[in-house]
């Protein structure tokens, strides 16, 4: 079991078995007060205004915080990413590229037929897909999470069990995630499903450069953060989604998705193994 897996280690790692079930101990009950420190402090202390993070603003800057290895530095509803504006927190990535549409005067999209097809689109591909896509990487979080350790300087001989720790603690939480939003389905109904997904992307591109025309627009943006993670973020931890792309049915949206990249980023996309 996991639990005895925990124990092994520890007791590799030199730990008393006075030691582990001390701090197992302590480790369960702060697992049970965790949920409701939140809640406590609300009720002693009132509800705080949230610090900002850049305090010396300038005035209509755009300060953006997506760092994913900190606990404090998140959004007003604990998510990421998040920006900063004006003295203002804003979160969640659809609100946030609405408000400064608003607040800029941008213009996201050529007409409202287009806006509402994208939003369409966009909702899918944030929603449908991305879960989707987070059950064709379930088998590969130890890969992912050992390169992540590795590009964050944690020693080498640590990097194994964060990986297996991880991964293990990881999977049960995104396995009960994706069958909360998709459903409970075989391994080769959820491949299906995603080739769907593709399928419907293939074909609202057609035979133009980008989503909604011959440039791009917001959709493609959330087109890139989805298809773009799943196949570039770790290429050696190869899944379903590679096999897709990579395969002739969806060769135009493969020259799609390397287009989109190369239009956006330019050379100065980031290659986690190249590093």
């Amino acid at each position: 079991s996991f639990s005895s897996m925990v124990f092994l280690i520890l007791a590799l790692l030199g730990w008393s078995i006075h030691d582990i079930i001390y701090y197992m101990g302590v480790f369960t009950l702060l697992s049970k007060a965790w949920p409701l420190l939140p809640v406590l402090r609300k009720k002693i202390f009132g509800k705080q205004p949230k610090r900002l993070n850049e305090e010396n603003a300038e005035k209509d800057l755009v300060y953006l915080f997506q760092k994913r290895c900190t606990f404090t530095s998140r959004g007003s509803n604990w998510q990421l990413p998040f920006v900063e504006l004006n003295g203002e927190t804003i979160s969640d990535s659809q609100i946030i590229i609405r408000r400064l549409t608003e607040k800029m005067q941008l213009q996201p999209y050529p007409d409202a037929q287009s806006a509402a097809m994208g939003h369409a689109v966009d909702r899918m591909l944030d929603n449908h897909t991305f879960n989707l896509n987070v059950h064709a990487k379930l088998d590969k979080l130890g890969a992912l999470i050992e390169s992540l350790a590795k590009n964050n300087n944690i020693p080498a001989f640590v990097v194994p069990i964060v990986a297996f720790l991880g991964a293990k603690i990881m999977r049960s939480k995104l396995e009960k995630r994706v069958k909360t939003s998709i459903g409970i389905f075989t391994e080769e109904q959820y491949k299906e499903l995603l080739r769907n997904d593709l399928l419907q992307l293939q074909t609202i591109l057609g035979q133009k450069k980008f989503l909604m025309g011959d440039q791009p627009y917001a959709v493609d943006c959330t087109a890139l953060g989805q298809l773009g993670v799943a196949y570039y973020a770790v290429p050696s931890a190869r899944t379903c989604v590679h096999d897709l792309l990579d395969s002739d049915e969806f060769a135009s949206l493969k020259e799609y998705l390397v287009r989109t990249k190369e239009t956006i980023y330019g050379d100065k996309f980031f290659d986690v193994e190249a590093r």
